[in-house]
């Protein structure tokens, strides 16, 4: 039987490509769509704003569905729902099509975007669990490097469906990757279904990890509320840091990359998408530095110095459009990736699977991700209007603002989970300890082994808690 971390890290990279690969693939062939569809300015903002709108919808619905029908259940939707939209995108559909395909993969990617890392953060070991979560974030570097690089391929008017319409692939190999694991064993423990749990904790090779329970952890309730420890403060900063991550530019540099390197001085056509598919293979190379990173260097010191760096790369990108300087702008815009890839690309879906209490965390990612999406629409529905009223350095100055703020939260609030179990974590948010103390601790490692009915007792099993 092949690795159970593998088998988790496949469906975690197929997903984090679809989500990629979604929510970029139209940045490439924006310049055939618009007088294809005769399309104006708000018009092109509204088909790429679609999308972003249904990964809300998604998003928040994921958090219902995946409480009530489980983890599994709701990726098969997702990955349902995928498989239509991109073979209906193959078709070379009417604007309505498309925008009707758009919807349904939007709402594909936002099931994905809150279900599959808590899937992943409640079924990986202990010591991988940081970097197994990462690779989501790799792998959606992945897809955008290779919409990214589809485009550039396919660089003909009548061609543009086969760019659209390319992520199916990726939704096969999804539904591989899904039916080869089972449920969640913190779910299933939760819903009093200590069999299954058994069996999926067996097969996930968890049983050295869990460990007795006798009663909650500290000052825990059956269903812990927000008012409870420091559940509140949890959800805001989740939330904040997902607002930082959408409104630092990523989400209008990777949607409009190629009418910003023609803002910067490049020509259209092939020497924009080049510059673009070089920002894509910046993204994916840094993130993949990113997975090894952050269970290394911890959370905490990854965002600092990324935010400080993408403060860095965007000052010379407006140094660039203020003084025509293509090059420039391209070695600033990549050295905003390199920093994005290791710090506010991964670090919110890590540190939102790891933060909020088991029976909250459904409903907690969900709306931590609902939030994201949120902001993420408004930069896709706005940015080409900002650049229109202030400038490509106008805009740039904005998200520089972002990251200095995102750089005072990490110094100020962010907490250091690294290597620290997700019940600990638990134990110290119902205690209500401070955010920047929830991760303090010494580093778990593996318990002695115990009977599957002991480890199907596991964190999620109300009414006990571990044996110190």
């Amino acid at each position: 039987m092949p690795n159970p971390t593998l088998r988790i890290a496949f469906l975690v990279s197929c997903a984090g490509v679809l989500f990629g690969y979604g929510i970029t693939s139209i940045a490439g062939v924006l310049d055939t769509l618009g007088p294809l569809f005769t399309l104006d300015l708000h018009q092109t903002q509204f088909l790429v704003f679609i999308l972003v709108a249904a990964c809300f919808a998604g998003a928040a619905a994921a958090g219902p569905l995946s409480l009530r029908w489980g983890r599994r259940p709701t990726m098969a939707a997702a990955t349902l729902a995928s498989a239509c939209a991109y073979a209906f995108l193959l078709t070379a559909p009417t604007l309505g099509g498309l925008i009707a395909a758009r919807v349904l993969a939007g709402l594909s990617i936002g099931l994905y975007s809150m279900v599959v890392p808590m899937f992943a953060a409640e079924t990986a070991r202990t010591a991988r669990r940081g970097a197994v979560v990462a690779l989501f974030q790799l792998a959606i570097t992945g897809g955008i490097l290779l919409s990214y690089g589809l485009a550039l391929w396919f660089d003909a008017p009548d061609q543009w469906q086969f760019v659209l319409g390319a992520g199916l692939a990726p939704t096969v190999l999804a539904t591989l990757a899904l039916a080869a694991l089972p449920e969640s064993p913190r779910w299933l423990a939760m819903r009093g279904r200590h069999g299954e749990a058994d069996e999926a904790i067996l097969r996930l090779g968890l049983l050295d990890e869990w460990r007795a329970i006798a009663e909650p952890p500290a000052g825990a309730a059956a269903r812990p509320g927000l008012r409870q420890g420091r559940v509140l403060g949890v959800l805001l900063l989740c939330s904040a840091l997902f607002v930082l991550q959408n409104l630092s530019g990523i989400d209008g540099i990777l949607y409009y990359a190629p009418q910003i390197f023609k803002g910067l001085g490049f020509s259209a056509g092939t020497a924009a998408l080049g510059a673009t598919f070089g920002l894509g293979v910046a993204n994916f190379l840094a993130t993949i530095a990113s997975v090894a990173l952050v269970d290394r260097l911890g959370r905490r010191r990854l965002w600092i110095g990324g935010s400080a760096a993408m403060a860095v790369g965007l000052a010379a990108v407006i140094l660039a459009a203020r003084d025509s300087a293509p090059w420039l702008g391209l070695f600033g815009l990549c050295l905003y990736i390199l920093a994005f890839a290791v710090s506010l690309g991964p670090l919110p879906y890590v540190l939102m699977s790891e933060l909020f209490p088991a029976a909250l965390r459904e409903k907690g990612i969900a709306a931590a991700s609902a939030v994201s999406w949120l902001f993420n629409a408004l930069i896709a529905l706005t940015f080409l209007s900002i650049v229109e009223a202030v400038g490509l350095d106008g805009a740039m100055t904005l998200f520089l603002a972002v990251c200095l703020l995102s750089l005072a939260l990490g110094i100020w609030l962010l907490p250091e989970t690294r290597q620290v179990s997700l019940e600990d974590i638990e134990s110290r948010v119902l205690a209500g300890l401070p955010l920047r103390e929830l991760g303090v601790g010494r580093p778990t490692g593996p318990g002695p082994a115990r009977s599957p009915r002991s480890a199907a007792a596991g964190p999620c099993a109300p009414g006990r808690r571990h044996s110190r």
